[in-house]
């Protein structure tokens, strides 16, 4: 009986995983061909407002920060952001202008010399400051700008 279960084994297994394989190959072959036969309607979402929307938002250009006021100042004067620099949208509305960092001439940061609060900056030794500048306009849109400004007793 022993010697019947092997030599069963031995013919079946085989064939069952033979079976199996043979499936697998007719299956992709039919699905293939299936798939190719069907022809789906292509959508066009290019009208719908939602792509509109998205068009204006992604062609839409940073906002533009520029130097509106004094470029050179005295030491111990009082540099204040808003008087200084100015951040307009695509649209020309003015937008608030973050202070991301100063440095100065080395490359030192000079952060310590800018209180966040009230938006100014008080510089109590002589050098060229470089401010790095961002603003974001309605669109999430940023722009960024580095400016440098210098303070001397001249």
């Amino acid at each position: 009986m022993k010697k019947i279960y092997e030599t069963v084994a031995d013919m079946v297994f085989p064939g069952m995983i033979f079976t199996g394989l043979m499936v697998v190959f007719v299956g992709v072959a039919l699905f293939g061909n299936l798939g190719k036969r069907m022809k789906a309607e292509k959508e066009d979402f290019s009208h719908m407002a939602d792509s509109l929307a998205m068009d204006v938002v992604c062609n839409r250009k940073e906002p533009v920060i520029q130097c509106i006021g004094e470029k050179v100042w005295r030491i111990d004067e009082t540099v204040v952001v808003s008087e200084v620099f100015l951040a307009k949208d695509e649209e020309g509305t003015c937008l608030k202008i973050k202070v991301l960092d100063i440095k100065d001439q080395d490359g030192n940061n000079a952060m310590d010399c800018y209180d966040k609060e009230k938006h100014q900056a008080v510089f109590s030794q002589r050098g060229i400051y470089t401010f790095s500048l961002e603003a974001m306009d309605r669109e999430r849109k940023i722009g960024k700008k580095h400016i440098s400004i210098v303070v001397d007793n001249r």
